[in-house]
Parts: structure tokens; sequence; C-alpha cells
């Protein structure tokens, strides 16, 4: 597989991002009042969770062994890590706001690993994850929209 240390340092990379994104959603959905909209965050955070899974399935298959990422070996990805901030006092259609962007950069993120995968298999897993998240930013921005009145 190449270079399999990167590609494993960028699937480990993926795997905590997942989980920051699954941590997040769970946080914007216990601060929502309307019931559905709290339904469809924790959907959201499971599906995070569940691409969590598939990129772990993944990095066994590689038989590549997990280790933290302290010092990311750059090696051609753009940076989609930075953080967004978001005020405790944020109103829901701000973390809406901010999570769009969070899906924004995943499908970036996803699509931009793709490119740089050699493996047929592996590339497709990431370009469905890079479409799961895509689904993601339309569904919130959907949401958005009915919160802001099309605003």
């Amino acid at each position: 597989m190449g270079e399999v240390g990167s590609i494993g340092e960028v699937l480990e990379l993926a795997i905590i991002r997942e989980v920051q994104a699954a941590d997040f959603y769970m946080t914007l959905g216990s601060r929502a009042v309307d019931p559905a909209l709290q339904s469809v965050l924790e959907q959201l955070a499971n599906a995070e969770l569940a691409h969590k899974a598939r990129l772990e399935l993944e990095m066994m298959k590689e038989g590549i062994v997990a280790k933290t990422v302290d010092d990311f070996v750059d090696f051609g990805l753009p940076d989609y890590s930075q953080e967004l901030d978001l005020a405790p006092d944020a109103s829901v259609a701000d973390a809406l706001a901010v999570a769009m962007e969070k899906e924004r950069r995943a499908f970036r993120f996803y699509v931009e690993f793709a490119g740089i995968v050699q493996e047929e298999e592996l590339h497709g897993m990431l370009l469905e994850l890079a479409e799961e998240e895509a689904r993601h930013l339309i569904w919130l921005e959907m949401e958005y929209s009915k919160l802001t009145g099309g605003q």
C-alpha cells in the first residue's frame, strides 16, 4: 500500500474527527428545544460513530496498528482539522452553521484522502464516507433554512 504509516495516520486522524463530530452533535442535540431536531442530531451522532467503526475496520484490514496521532505527517492533504469555535451561549442556528462547516470540511477531507490512495477498496470506502458527509450537509442546510426562515 505504499506509505502505510502515512495512510494509517490519516485513518486515525479521521477516526478522531468522527468521534469529535459525534460528540458535537450530541452536545448540539442536548441544546435543541425541538424534539425532532434532537432526534435527527442524535442520528447524525450515531452516523459519525458508524463512520468511525468503518475506519477502524479498514485499519484492521490493512493491518495498521492504531497509535496516538501527535505529529501528523504532511503528505499533501489540506488541513481541514482547524477547530471551529462555538460560544457556550450560541443559538441552535449558530451551532447548525458550525455543523455545516464541519460537514463541508469532512467531505473535502474524504475526497482529498481518496485522491491519494491507490487501493480500490479503500478509495471506494472514502468516497462513500464523503457522500455520507455531503448528505449530512444537505440535511443541516435544510434544517438551518427551516430554523432561520430561509435566510
